[in-house]
């Protein structure tokens, strides 16, 4: 469109306010809302008559040595003055957002609503490339945008971009993975009626040489998004094996392990592949390893369930359904799959005083020893809940009253050759 100032004319501006005074300026991404919808409704030419229309009217509006360029369909950069207070830049928008909602466009097109994304510059600001991209992740990443007809961003303030860190977490993991700074732990499952701990559940610590050991709640999530989660479900794996192989071997002792198959895992058409391929590289008794799938994974996929429980089953693994009772509970699953194992959320055991939530595990308890399943107890924390499910005839508990999870050293220090039981007989009071 003849008259718009291109992206290398902003570029150019860009780089001489980086010279002179950079941190009294800020670069806007700012973009039409559904310009493909317009387009499609109205026709290309009245597109590309909005786009110009809008663009005369932001221009006449800003400010000396402030600047505006239109780069592609309903795109535009704008270098303009910007305040640093929050409350001034929330100002600046509303502003500048209600010129263009309210620009005199012909009727029948409706009112115009804009995105925007701001990167305030400083004293040492990027590259042109970088700013931009700065200016436009938190416009297309706002979570304000599906909700609100216009939205904006600030680079820093009210955004942070995760993606810099997911991206430096993807180079880390690999290196991670080959100097095995990723830790199989163990949390006991306590034996209600002996104290004898001869099952865990496997779970993952990232230690790394320099910042030590990353929260479980920063790495993992972001392994699910970027898809590395079934590396690391089959690298632990791997060592799970191993683990119970190399007991079996000293002392003769089975110990049965359960771990996670995560949500990626449970949704690939072939992963029990994958396992049988980890498997049968260091082989131990099938009846040794139980799979544990997550309530909010198998809700409303009765037909996947069934069938992934059934591959493993048929392997010679065993499954369980884990953290039940933290959501929308399927009893439908427990009857309809060839489940082994309940293991009951931590969310039921947090109130003992309440009669309610006793009432509720104990109606769940008796289910499912009427179905036959293993019953496992998670986040106990009290002596309470101890004596409680004992009388219940939970089978097993797992929890801080007894043990913390713990690396695999420890494990076989204190069950394997120590052989140390909890204390799971009731207390009686002196």
């Amino acid at each position: 469109m003849a008259g718009l100032k291109n992206e290398q004319w902003i570029r150019t501006r860009y780089e001489e306010v980086c010279r002179n005074n950079p941190e009294e300026y800020a670069l806007i991404s700012m973009k039409i809302k559904r310009f493909r919808i317009f387009n499609r409704m109205f026709g290309w030419e009245a597109g590309d008559e909005l786009i110009t229309m809008i663009y005369d009217c932001v221009e006449s509006w800003l400010k000396p040595e402030e600047y505006i360029a239109h780069i592609r369909s309903g795109y535009y950069l704008l270098l303009v003055h910007m305040p640093e207070d929050y409350d001034d830049i929330f100002h600046y928008i509303i502003e500048i957002n209600s010129r263009i909602r309210d620009w005199p466009y012909d009727e029948k097109y409706g009112k115009i609503y804009m995105g925007f994304g701001i990167f305030r510059l400083e004293h040492n600001p990027p590259d042109f490339l970088t700013a931009q991209y700065n200016a436009d992740i938190c416009r297309t990443e706002s979570a304000e945008s599906g909700l609100r007809n216009s939205h904006f961003e600030v680079y820093g303030l009210t955004y942070r971009d995760a993606n810099l860190g997911n991206y430096n977490m993807e180079q880390d993991f690999r290196p991670a993975i080959e100097r095995e700074d990723f830790k199989l732990y163990l949390q006991p499952k306590v034996d209600l009626r002996t104290g004898e701990i001869t099952e865990a559940e496997a779970l993952v610590r990232w230690i790394d040489p320099e910042k030590g050991m990353i929260p479980v709640s920063e790495f993992l999530p972001e392994l699910e998004k970027n898809g590395l989660i079934g590396d690391l479900d089959l690298y632990m794996f791997q060592h799970v094996c191993s683990t119970i192989n190399r007991w079996l071997l000293i002392y003769g002792r089975k110990i049965r392990i359960s771990v996670n198959l995560s949500s990626n895992m449970f949704n690939y058409r072939y992963f029990l592949d994958e396992y049988k391929r980890v498997y049968e590289k260091v082989p131990c008794p099938k009846d040794c390893i139980e799979f544990e799938l997550l309530e909010s994974i198998v809700l409303n996929q009765l037909d996947l369930v069934q069938d992934v429980v059934e591959q493993l089953r048929d392997y010679g693994f065993s499954c369980s359904l884990d953290d039940f009772g933290s959501g929308y509970s399927s009893f439908s699953v427990l009857t309809s799959t060839e489940l082994k194992t309940l293991k009951i959320d931590r969310s039921l055991f947090r109130n003992y005083s309440d009669p309610r939530e006793r009432v509720l595990v104990r109606h769940i308890v008796e289910t499912a020893k009427e179905l036959d399943l293993k019953i496992v107890a998670e986040g106990i924390e009290t002596r309470e809940y101890v004596d409680f499910l004992k009388g219940l005839g939970c089978d097993y508990i797992q929890g801080f009253i007894f043990y913390k999870p713990m690396p695999v050293g420890e494990f076989e220090q204190r069950f394997l050759r120590d052989h140390e039981r909890a204390q799971v007989a009731p207390q009686r009071m002196e």
